[in-house]
C-alpha cells in the first residue's frame, strides 16, 4: 500500500512535470531510458586546459575556442566538446566497458551568426569492446531518444567502412578521393561525373560511385542495392553490420543514406543522424569513433555514441508559458491564512494549477474560481 504522503508527492511531481516545456520533458524521459539500460550519468567541469584541445584539433568542429587565463596563469578553455573529455577520463577496459550519458553545455560558434552560443547536449557513450549487439543497442537508444522528442522521426544510417572500401576499389589519389567523397556527401551527381572523367575513371567505376550516391531509402530495401555494389571485404563487412540492424530493429524507421559522411580521422564505422518531423535539421548525430581513442593512447578500446542537440529542438518547440490557472482563490484581509494554505494544498494535491490573490489577474484564464471568506471556501461564478 502506498503511503498517503507519497501519493501527495507523486501528484505534485506529475503536475510539475506536466507543466515543463516540451524539451525539458523530453530530456527527463531520455535520462530515465538511459538509466534503465545501465548507463550512468557523467558529470564534468566547464573548463579544460586549452592545450588539450590544440593537441586534438582534428577532432573538433571548425571555429575558435573561448579561452581565458586562470589565477595560476594557465590558459583554459570553455569546453567545445564533451566526448573528448569522456575519452580522456575513461576507466573502461575491453572486458569492463563504460556506459555513460551526460547532460552538458558546450560552447561553439553559431552556424547562423558569428557569435558564440551555449548549446545544451544530451549524449550517450559506450566505451569498451564494441560488438554487433553494441551497435544494435546504441541505434535502438537513438531511436528511443528521438521518440521522446516527437513520435514522427527517422534515423539515417551510413558506414565509413563501406565508403572506405568503395574508394579502395577505384584508382584515385587521396585528394581526388576527398573531392569525390564530397560529391557523395552533397549528392552532386553532375560534379561527380565531371570529376570521374577528370580522374580517368572507367565507366564501370563511375557508375558504381553514382549508384552509391543515389542510395537513399528504407534500410532493408536500400541494403539490397548496397550489397550488389560491394566488391571487397570492407564493403561486405559494413553491409553485414547494417544488415544486423535491419534484422533486429526492422520495425524502426531506419534509412540508408551514404551522403552521411565524416572526416575519416574521426568516424571509422557506423554513422547515423536523427531527424524529427517538425525540425528541418538533424537533431541527433553519432557513430563509431575508435580513432579518437587511438589518439589518446587507448589502444585496446573501441567506442560508439551519439548526441542530441537541444538548441535545434528548442528553436522549433518553444512553448509560451501557460497564462492561466486550473483554480484561482480570491481572498481579502480577513481571510484565515491557515485555511487558505489548506485550500491551496488540497487543490494542488489534486494535480491542479492553483493561483491566489486579492484580485483576479487581468487576462488570466481560470478553470474554476473560488473565494475564501474567513475560513470558508466557496465557488464563485467566473
Amino acid at each position: 500500500m502506498q503511503h498517503k504522503g507519497t501519493q501527495g508527492r507523486a501528484s505534485i511531481l506529475e503536475l510539475r512535470f506536466g507543466s515543463l516545456q516540451k524539451c525539458e520533458r523530453a530530456a527527463l524521459a531520455m535520462r530515465s531510458i538511459y538509466e534503465l539500460y545501465g548507463y550512468r550519468n557523467f558529470r564534468m567541469g566547464k573548463f579544460e586546459e586549452y592545450d588539450f584541445y590544440t593537441e586534438n584539433r582534428d577532432f573538433l568542429p571548425g571555429g575558435p575556442i573561448i579561452t581565458f587565463t586562470d589565477l595560476n596563469g594557465k590558459l583554459m578553455a570553455l569546453k567545445p566538446d564533451v566526448t573528448m573529455s569522456i575519452v580522456k577520463n575513461t576507466r573502461a577496459a575491453a572486458d569492463a566497458p563504460e556506459r555513460l550519458y551526460y547532460t552538458e553545455s558546450i560552447y561553439r560558434m553559431s552556424q547562423e551568426v558569428r557569435e558564440y552560443k551555449e548549446i545544451c547536449q544530451i549524449g550517450v557513450e559506450y566505451i569498451g569492446a564494441v560488438t554487433p549487439f553494441t551497435n544494435i543497442e546504441l541505434v535502438g537508444l537513438a531511436c528511443k531518444s528521438l521518440a521522446c522528442i516527437e513520435e514522427s522521426y527517422v534515423l539515417d544510417l551510413s558506414h565509413m567502412g563501406y565508403l572506405a572500401g568503395l574508394f579502395e576499389s577505384v584508382p584515385v589519389t587521396a585528394e581526388q578521393r576527398r573531392a569525390l567523397l564530397g560529391c557523395i556527401q552533397s549528392k552532386n551527381a553532375h560534379e561527380l561525373v565531371r570529376l570521374a572523367a577528370q580522374c580517368g575513371l572507367s565507366p564501370a567505376d563511375e557508375e558504381r560511385l553514382l549508384r552509391v550516391l543515389r542510395i537513399s531509402g528504407p534500410l532493408p530495401a536500400a541494403l539490397v542495392e548496397a550489397r550488389s555494389l560491394a566488391v571487397n571485404a570492407a564493403m561486405r563487412d559494413a553491409a553485414d553490420e547494417l544488415a544486423s540492424l535491419a534484422d533486429v530493429l526492422g520495425d524502426a524507421p531506419l534509412r540508408l543514406d551514404f551522403s552521411i559522411t565524416s572526416d575519416p580521422k574521426y568516424y571509422n564505422g557506423l554513422m547515423f543522424r536523427g531527424f524529427v518531423q517538425s525540425v528541418p535539421r538533424a537533431v541527433l548525430s553519432g557513430g563509431r569513433y575508435d580513432h579518437l581513442l587511438r589518439r589518446m593512447g587507448k589502444e585496446n578500446l573501441h567506442a560508439i555514441g551519439f548526441a542530441i542537440y537541444f538548441d535545434e529542438v528548442e528553436r522549433y518547440f518553444k512553448q509560451p508559458a501557460a497564462a492561466g490557472y486550473d483554480a484561482f482563490i480570491l481572498y481579502d484581509e480577513s481571510a484565515d491564512l491557515a485555511a487558505l494554505y489548506r485550500a491551496v494544498e488540497k487543490l494542488a494535491g489534486e494535480g491542479r494549477r492553483v493561483g491566489t490573490g486579492m484580485t483576479k489577474p487581468a487576462g488570466a484564464a481560470c478553470g474554476a474560481l473560488y473565494r475564501l471568506t474567513g475560513s470558508a471556501l466557496a465557488g464563485e461564478a467566473l
